[in-house]
Formats: C-alpha cells, structure tokens, sequence
C-alpha cells in the first residue's frame, strides 16, 4: 500500500496511522481499490496495540469525489458492488461501502478526517463515519447524487447523525454545498482552521492523552445510546442498487461512459 500506484498510501507516527487517498489525478474516487486499501490500511491500524488514533486525509484539490461513475457497470459489479443489476441482495448482505463507514464508526480506534479538498457524494459520507472531522479552509461538502438520479442511501445516516434528520435531508434534496465555515457550524466538522494540518496537529496531541481502552468504551457506550437498525446497511445497499438500474439514472450513466471511452 505504499507508492503512487496504489489507491491508498500509508504513514505512521506515534500513537496514530494515517490512510492517505493518494489518486488526485482522479479526484481520489471511490473503486474498489480505495475500499481495499483503506480496510487494509484499518487492520494494520487496529492490529498494532500503540496505535490509538486512525487519520484519513488526500493528497489534491479533492479529498474525495465520490464513486467514479463513468466506471460504473450497470451489468453487474461495477465499483464496490454498487452498478449491480436490480436483483435483490441476498438476506443481510451489505456493500463494501457500507461496511467500511460502519467499520469507521464502530472501531476501537478514534476516527479522524482531514478534509482539505472537496468531499464530493460518498466522499462526504466517508468523512461523516468518522469520529471527529477536520476542515481546512478549502474544505467543501457536497452530497450531489439527487443530480444523477440516485440517493446517498449509505452515505445519508452518517451525515445525518452529524446535521440531524431535517438539515440532512434538505442538503441532499438541494444538493447544498457547504464551505469549511458552514460545515463547521452546522456540525458536520468538529474543527477548522486555515488547513486541516495546522487544526489537526492539536487535536492529536489531545486525543494522545487519552488511552485506547477508554475511547473504544466511550464509542461502545455512544453506539448503544444511539442505535442504529442492525437490518438498514442491507436497505441502504439495496436501495442503491435500485437507484442505479432505475432508468434516469441508466442514461446518464450511460452518458458519463461514452464521454469517459471518447478523452
């Protein structure tokens, strides 16, 4: 996982690990490379007893841009699972994306976001899993895919547990943009500053007083304040898969494949 070639670049420093999205000619787009290295990158990080802290950051103008849909094969597959055809998954079965905001929300480790670009669709919602988030002044939020057709069915309960219900919704019916400042106000980051590195370099320093044993208690006893439908990660999939076959969104897939096979 280490070098340019890969999706998915790996650093340690004392008491943390970081998993940097490493593709900014691609915008860092959620495939199925990026899913695997960042699982990856969370084992070797929850493996390793002095760890405590899990920092996710990206290199570019773009923290993330979301799944790469001129990619997306509505035959089947397709990134992460998330272009299959409209056949029902089967009883409990969730996708690789789910399952990797759902890691980030439940591990022992504190999650962090670094969020210095543009966090694009999935890309908001791989920042809203994580425990705290980190906005740099050229941090955006943009939840988009109601302009595709489709609905950020996984990304959604993330984000919605940082904006609340209504705030949530209306963002993503308006496609609403928000900048490092309203991001902060609103709640979906935790702290800002001029860029993510200068604000994130304290916040480590005071999740370092704090061992693993008592953060992974504290986010066990938040998880069981608030939980969350064992059964919606198998909705939300499914319900993403549909969106993809539904036909609006069909064409203008189809659209963003053949300008992809024509530059």
């Amino acid at each position: 996982m280490s070098g340019r070639d890969t999706a998915v670049r790996v650093t340690r420093g004392r008491g943390m690990l970081r998993a940097v999205l490493d593709r900014p000619e691609r915008r860092n787009p959620i495939d199925d490379a990026l899913l695997d290295g960042l699982a990856a990158a969370l084992d070797r990080a929850e493996a390793d007893p002095d760890c405590r802290v899990f920092v996710l950051s990206a290199v570019g103008e773009d923290f993330c841009a979301g799944t790469d849909l001129s990619g997306t094969d509505l035959s089947g597959g397709g990134p992460s699972g998330a272009g299959a055809a409209a056949e029902r998954l089967p009883d409990g079965a969730e996708l690789p994306y789910w399952t990797l905001l759902d890691r980030l929300t439940r591990s022992q480790l504190v999650t962090v976001a670094a969020v210095d670009g543009r966090a694009t669709a999935g890309g908001v919602g791989l920042a809203a899993a994580c425990d705290l988030v980190v906005a740099g002044d050229r941090a955006r939020f943009r939840l988009t895919e109601v302009l595709a057709g489709l609905v950020p069915a996984m990304a959604l309960p993330f984000v919605a547990r940082r904006l609340g219900e209504q705030r949530a919704f209306a963002a993503t019916l308006c496609a609403e943009e928000f900048d490092a400042a309203a991001a902060h106000r609103a709640g979906l980051a935790d702290l800002s500053g001029p860029d993510a590195e200068s604000a994130l370099r304290p916040l480590l320093a005071r999740l370092g007083r704090t061992d693993r044993a008592t953060a992974a208690a504290l986010k066990d006893y938040r998880a069981r304040l608030f939980p969350r439908d064992p059964g919606l990660g198998h909705e939300a999939s499914q319900l993403l898969i549909e969106r993809f076959a539904a036909p609006g969104a069909r064409r203008l897939l189809d659209r963003l494949r053949t300008a992809g096979a024509a530059a």
